[in-house]
């Protein structure tokens, strides 16, 4: 494997312009992600900060005791040294780990740990942040598969249609493991594919909930490197958490009065907030019947839900929170805050859209007493086969350009450059002469028979059509003369941007370990990755 770098501009407008150091990163942010120093100025501030280390070693050591990855477990220990921080980022548990960026940002989470742990002297952690409590099922049920040269979307056949957080939604094992024999079949017989069911099949048969099985597959890939978890429904985390949830709970009107002020901020500077709140949002959930329902401020005082079956004086959710902090969850303002008042971070590796919501919490961050950590784009990376290396070459086009292409007008423009028959333009011009004559004689017939014009109209359409048709045969037959060079281009459009989006939003780790071994990942961890906001392509 080795890397090669490219300067691709973020989709994301907000992203873009803090990359390209277009903004006032403190407007936004308590630190400047551009400066050297920032992980020395985060470290000093930590230090001078306190955290409840021994119940949070606790916590973590309980909860990944059952993955049994020395690496891990030593990590933890190391978080009772005063001078540890973490390097964290999260995500929901998809299946089969999800699309790749799931993957990408357990790698940066671990490179920056590495690198910040070299360069300060202290144990820097990796943490992977589980967004266990939440509820929609249909973002994380599927991954995509190829099937007759198409892209297809590969659900589970199991339904949850009501609003419990995923990590207490119960496995459907049968449906489940025809799921992935299924997909891991879509992918080939290799000499893993067998290995790698097996596998599966094990990890699945441990798991009672998909989050479960999430985990398992998590620390497979990345647990001898030392990654501990954190699940944010884990019933141990929220017993740990109960203060907190008061401190949000008393701080809740300000905290929401932040946000909006920091919106209106963002507005004033061209940009469009992605957090969707009011004044009256709680911004923390309450689990009722088994599902979760958002609480939100009342008139008359206290907390009730939208359909008002819920009624808490302050005193009272207070109350409920110290006896049952289990029935309490974030949102996704209040998740930042809660993992800041928890974890020593040293920096947080987020996403496009996290570092765009993230701008919008500084000054709910402010409220709590509380300075965001540096946050950090995480790598973003292509893997590139060999084949579809050999592709590129063959076409003629370099590596840049294929990263940005829009490949369907690419293909257009090498069949318009290398098709002998322009059928198009003599089709359209043969139908131009062909009406101009049939309308002749239609007019010729239509003087003698008017009952007849219907008759004419349908006639010329019925000509046109087959001449269509024709046209359309003959276009076949074109792609099929050049069928070699055109299935490169779909080939490698697939492989790199397909459906016009980037590789790591479509595709699954899982193809690769099925083609190339359960090293896989361990080997593209491994790689010297800079975090110069550079796109990574590694290359097989």
């Amino acid at each position: 494997m080795e890397i090669s770098e490219f300067s691709l501009q973020s989709a994301n407008p907000f992203v873009s312009a803090l990359l390209e150091k277009k903004l006032d990163s403190y407007t936004y942010f308590d630190y400047d992600i551009h400066q050297e120093d920032v992980y020395r100025k985060r470290h000093s501030d930590l230090l001078s900060g306190s955290f409840n280390r021994k119940e949070l070693f606790s916590c973590l050591k309980t909860y990944n005791e059952k993955f049994q990855a020395p690496a891990a477990m030593h990590n933890i220990e190391r978080l009772l040294d005063s001078q540890s921080t973490v390097v964290v980022g999260g995500q929901q548990a998809g299946l089969l780990t999800g699309p790749l960026y799931t993957i990408h940002k357990v790698i940066s989470i671990l490179t920056l740990a590495r690198q910040q742990e070299e360069k300060l002297g202290t144990p820097v952690i990796p943490v992977f942040w589980i967004a266990g409590e939440d509820h929609d099922f249909d973002e994380i049920n599927h991954v995509y598969i190829q099937k007759n040269n198409r892209i297809k979307k590969k659900a589970v056949s199991q339904r949850i249609t009501d609003k419990r957080s995923v990590a207490f939604a119960e496995l459907d094992h049968t449906a489940c493991k025809r799921w992935v024999e299924e997909v891991i079949q879509s992918y080939g017989e290799t000499q893993y594919t067998k290995g790698l069911l097996n596998k599966l099949t094990a990890f699945l048969d441990k798991s009672s909930t998909y989050t479960e099985f999430f985990e398992w597959l998590i620390m497979d890939l990345f647990g001898s490197e030392g990654l501990v978890l954190i699940q944010s429904a884990d019933r141990s985390l929220r017993e740990f958490e109960t203060e907190y949830f008061q401190t949000l709970i008393r701080k809740n009107d300000e905290i929401a009065r932040a946000v909006l002020h920091q919106q209106q901020l963002i507005r004033s500077h061209g940009f469009s907030p992605i957090i969707e709140t009011a004044l009256e949002s709680s911004n923390l959930f309450y689990e009722l019947d088994g599902e979760r329902v958002l609480l939100h401020r009342a008139e008359a005082g206290g907390f009730t839900d939208k359909e008002g079956r819920l009624s808490f004086t302050d005193q009272e959710l207070m109350d409920e929170a110290a006896a049952y902090p289990e029935k309490f969850s974030n949102n996704v303002v209040t998740r930042p805050i809660m993992q800041e008042m928890i974890l020593p971070t040293l920096a947080f590796i987020a996403g496009p859209g996290e570092i765009s919501y993230w701008a919008e919490l500084k000054k709910a961050f402010q409220t709590m007493g509380l300075k965001m950590p540096p946050v950090i784009p995480r790598l973003n990376i292509t893997i590139l086969e060999r084949s579809i290396e050999s592709d590129l070459k063959q076409l003629h086009m370099e590596l840049e350009e294929a990263l940005q292409a829009d490949w369907k007008e690419k293909k257009q423009k090498w069949m318009e450059e290398h098709q002998e028959l322009d059928i198009d333009s003599l089709a359209e011009d043969a139908i131009q002469r062909t009406r101009e004559i049939h309308s002749g004689l239609s007019e010729r017939i239509i003087s003698e028979f008017s009952v007849m014009e219907s008759y004419t109209n349908k006639n010329i359409q019925f000509i046109v059509r087959q001449m269509d048709l024709l046209r359309k045969e003959t276009k076949k037959n074109i792609e099929q003369k050049h069928h070699h060079i055109l299935s490169k281009f779909d080939r490698a459009e697939r492989s790199i941007l397909p459906e016009g989006l980037p590789q790591e939003r479509i595709w699954n780790i899982y193809y690769y370990l099925n083609k190339y071994g359960s090293q896989f990942t361990q080997n593209l961890s491994g790689l010297s990755y800079s975090f110069n906001n550079q796109h990574k392509v590694v290359k097989l």
